[in-house]
């Protein structure tokens, strides 16, 4: 089990352009704008923002499909929360639950066919097609490191592009850790971080949504 301080933000064109350049800069850039290299099934839960139950990346290994079941648990809902530079979002604590699926799991194999042959599902699951930039505040040094890296005190800050159906979305996300029980020191020092370097403004709490917000909003 995995505790986490999350906050999310949906994002318009201008601002996911001016927080890519912010990754670039740190040698994270999108290969192709049009292509998505990653692909997640959820559980579509609709009008469910406390649960998110999903199949992460399954991937074909050796002629063996592989793939994680990943459950997230809304602990606590603390509300909007203002950050510099005139943002705010909505920060929450979650629990994840991760675990390895059998290879060539039949059940696995049955939703994504459910996708191969339909193009999307009108059934209990949903397919996101998902293109992310991962960065690293490692909080001990006060330093972005690569998404590679392996660090027990920070957070990591994801830009996604993502499709559901046919619609395009674009997000900016914070998920802090801490071995040491310091989530909510290591989340304020991330976020002071990343609103002194990115110059945006005007990010705030209507935007900021989780992954299960998101998908139930997308169905109403």
């Amino acid at each position: 089990m995995q505790k986490s301080i999350e906050t999310r933000w949906l994002l318009k064109s201008n601002a996911f352009e001016t927080i890519a350049y912010w990754f670039n800069q740190n040698n994270a850039a999108f290969k192709n704008k049009d292509t998505f290299s990653r692909q997640d099934y959820y559980l579509k839960l609709i009008k469910s923002t406390h649960l998110g139950v999903k199949i992460r990346e399954p991937k074909l290994i050796d002629g063996e499909q592989k793939s994680k079941l990943e459950v997230k648990l809304l602990i606590e809902d603390k509300g909007p929360q203002k950050f510099n530079n005139n943002n705010q979002g909505i920060v929450n604590i979650w629990e994840k639950y991760s675990f390895e699926t059998i290879g060539n799991d039949p059940e696995t194999e049955k939703i994504i066919a459910l996708f191969t042959f339909n193009g999307f599902d009108q059934n209990a699951w949903i397919k996101i097609d998902k293109e992310r930039l991962l960065l690293k505040l490692d909080t001990t040094k006060n330093k972005i490191v690569s998404g590679e890296t392996l660090i027990d005190e920070g957070s990591g800050i994801e830009l996604t592009r993502f499709k559901i159906e046919n619609k395009i979305y674009y997000s900016l996300g914070i998920e802090t850790f801490s071995s040491a029980k310091k989530e909510q020191e290591n989340f304020n020092q991330t976020t002071d971080f990343i609103f002194n370097s990115i110059k945006i403004s005007g990010l705030d709490s209507l935007q900021s949504l989780s992954y299960p917000e998101i998908i139930s909003n997308h169905f109403l």
